[in-house]
């Protein structure tokens, strides 16, 4: 009696599964793909390419949620559309923060203790930022608000932000 040894290879059933499980990853990667540039149009900074852009709202929304007010002037900076002046209380002294927006591509955020600099920090390669400021009268007096916004070089909408001042504070 001969017996037949069992020809290698896959099986249809295998080859079928496998394909089924391929074109499933497939279907996953072209989605996140899609997805990814739609977010690209809506948003045009490329926050992996210019870190700063986030650096910037990610420091702004800090300072103003630990604002105390935002005063009219502090030395020679006026507030404005192009000047940010926020004056808080952080470990027990109080400090002034000035955001300049005024130099094109570029964010300046200095701070001052008792009439002196204690630092300069500057960004580069960022879009043209904007501030206007509004009040909102709640029971306990005026809650600073900010609402900044972004354009990039071709003048299309890159950042828009409400920042609150920190309800406790």
């Amino acid at each position: 009696m001969v017996t037949r040894a069992r020809e290698r290879g896959y099986t249809m059933m295998e080859v079928v599964v496998t394909l089924a499980v391929f074109g499933v990853f497939l279907f996953i990667i072209v989605i996140l793909t899609a997805e990814m540039r739609s977010q690209e149009k809506r948003f045009p900074v490329n926050f992996l390419s210019h870190p700063d852009a986030s650096a910037v709202v990610a420091r702004l929304r800090r300072d103003v949620a630990d604002a105390q007010n935002l005063p009219d002037a502090y030395q020679k900076y006026t507030r404005s559309s192009k000047v940010v002046v926020i004056y808080c209380v952080r470990e027990g002294s109080g400090e002034t923060v000035i955001y300049d927006f005024r130099t094109k591509g570029e964010v300046r955020r200095m701070t001052f203790s008792t009439e002196t600099m204690t630092s300069d920090w500057v960004a580069h390669a960022v879009p043209d930022f904007t501030a206007d400021y509004k009040y909102e009268i709640t029971s306990t007096g005026q809650k600073p608000t900010v609402y900044l916004t972004a354009v990039d070089d071709k003048g299309r909408t890159a950042i828009e932000q409400l920042l609150f001042k920190r309800p406790n504070t």
